[in-house]
């Protein structure tokens, strides 16, 4: 076989050097520098480099789908999200505040526990469920809210103070 048609491994040494060992069949590498390593082992989950992670877990099938091309950077927009998420919390607090001790009432209920015991020859479940703690929650997104309007008061102020070169308004504020 002709040396200039010769397939070489070409990955770098100890020495720095090009190898000169012949690729497996149907690979680019020899054996020694990942020919034998079987094919994505080094992608995905299994090395942690995955594309879509944390959120991408808690995501519907249709929210995967506007993922990317969901804009960002608008802080009108973050304020519009959490007063929305706002609304609902209010809205589940009011739903158990109604009449939080009867049993019909099962508004914000969320499975807890599920405990099985037995004693002699009686089995028996109990599903022990409780109410999410919608105060902390309204609290946390007033907080966020007046955070995201501070940082909107902030950018419309350097916007004043600095301007834009086109005269156009900047892309995070409305």
């Amino acid at each position: 076989m002709n040396d200039a048609v010769k397939r070489i491994c070409g990955a770098l040494n100890r020495q720095g050097k090009p190898c000169k060992v012949a690729p497996m069949l149907g690979k680019e590498r020899c054996r020694l520098h990942g020919g034998k390593t079987p094919a994505k082992q080094n992608s995905g989950q299994s090395n942690r480099a995955f594309r879509h992670g944390l959120y991408s877990a808690a995501l519907t099938q249709a929210e995967k789908a506007v993922w990317l091309t969901t804009p960002t950077g608008n802080v009108d927009d973050e304020i519009r999200m959490c007063k929305i998420w706002l609304a609902r919390a209010l809205a589940l607090d009011s739903a158990i505040s109604q009449d939080p001790h009867s049993m019909s009432n099962k508004s914000g209920l969320v499975l807890s526990e599920i405990r099985q015991s037995s004693s002699g020859d009686s089995k028996s479940t109990d599903v022990i469920t409780r109410r999410p703690d919608t105060i902390a929650r309204i609290n946390m997104l007033l907080g966020r809210i007046a955070q995201l309007e501070k940082t909107r008061s902030d950018l419309i102020d350097s916007q004043a103070e600095h301007g834009d070169a086109d005269g156009m308004p900047l892309p995070w504020v409305d």
